[in-house]
C-alpha cells in the first residue's frame, strides 16, 4: 500500500513539477531574449569549502548584451570587473593594486555578458532543470529552479535560480563551482531598458598598473 501511495504521489507531482520549472524558464527566456540593457545591485556571497567563512561583496551590475558587461565593486571599494566589447578586464586594487588582468571574454561563467542569459537562453538544450518551488524575495514571489548542465566543460556542476514570477527576471542566482566552491549572486533595484554611460562599460588602465595577459 505504501508503494502504491508513493507512486501515485509521482504521478501527481512529477508533470506538475516539470511544468512549472518550464513555465518558469520561459519567462525567463522571453524577458533575457528581449533585453536591452539591465541594471542592478548585486550582493555577492562567496563560500569556499577550503577557506572557511564566507566572502561577501557587492556593488552596482551593468549588462548590455551580447558583449557589454560590468560589475564595479562599492565593497571592496575599487574593485571592478569589465567586458568592453572587446575584452574582460578584472582588475582587483584591494588585493592586487599594480596589475590587472586582460583576457578574452569568456561565454560562460561569473564574469560574462552572459551572466543570467546562459542560464536562461534554450535553458532544456544546455540543462536538466527541476522545480524547486516557490519563494519571496523583495517582496515578489519567485519560482526556484535547480539546472544541471548536460556537458562536462562547464565552470560549474549545478546552479539554482530564482526567477520574479511578474516580470521573469532573475533575482537570485546560486551556482557550485568545479572546486566545490559555492556562489550565490542575490539582485535589488533591478532595471531594465534604460541607457547605460559609457564610462560604466569601458576599461582605462590606471597610471602605473601592468596590464597581464594569461
Amino acid at each position: 500500500m505504501r508503494y502504491q501511495a508513493v507512486v501515485l504521489v509521482a504521478l501527481l507531482t512529477g508533470p506538475a513539477s516539470a511544468q512549472d520549472a518550464m513555465s518558469a524558464l520561459g519567462r525567463a527566456e522571453d524577458t533575457y531574449g528581449r533585453l536591452e540593457t539591465l541594471q542592478a545591485e548585486f550582493t555577492q556571497t562567496i563560500v569556499n569549502p577550503m577557506l572557511g567563512g564566507p566572502e561577501v561583496t557587492q556593488g552596482p551590475l551593468y549588462l548590455a548584451p551580447p558583449s557589454r558587461f560590468a560589475m564595479r565593486f562599492s565593497e571592496p571599494e575599487g574593485d571592478r570587473i569589465v567586458a568592453d566589447g572587446a575584452w574582460l578586464w578584472a582588475y582587483t586594487p584591494s588585493s592586487i593594486p599594480d596589475q590587472v588582468i586582460k583576457q578574452p571574454i569568456p561565454n560562460r561563467g561569473a564574469a560574462t555578458p552572459n551572466l543570467l542569459s546562459q542560464f536562461v537562453i534554450h535553458p532544456l538544450e544546455h540543462y536538466r532543470a527541476s522545480y524547486v518551488g516557490t519563494d519571496s524575495l523583495q517582496g515578489e514571489l519567485v519560482d526556484v529552479v535547480s539546472l544541471t548542465p548536460r556537458r562536462d566543460d562547464v565552470p560549474f556542476r549545478a546552479a539554482e535560480i530564482a526567477i520574479a514570477r511578474s516580470t521573469g527576471l532573475l533575482l537570485r542566482l546560486m551556482v557550485r563551482e568545479q572546486s566545490g566552491q559555492r556562489r550565490t549572486l542575490v539582485f535589488e533595484r533591478v532595471r531594465t531598458g534604460l541607457q547605460i554611460a559609457e564610462s560604466e562599460l569601458s576599461f582605462a588602465v590606471p597610471a602605473g598598473v601592468r596590464v597581464v595577459t594569461p
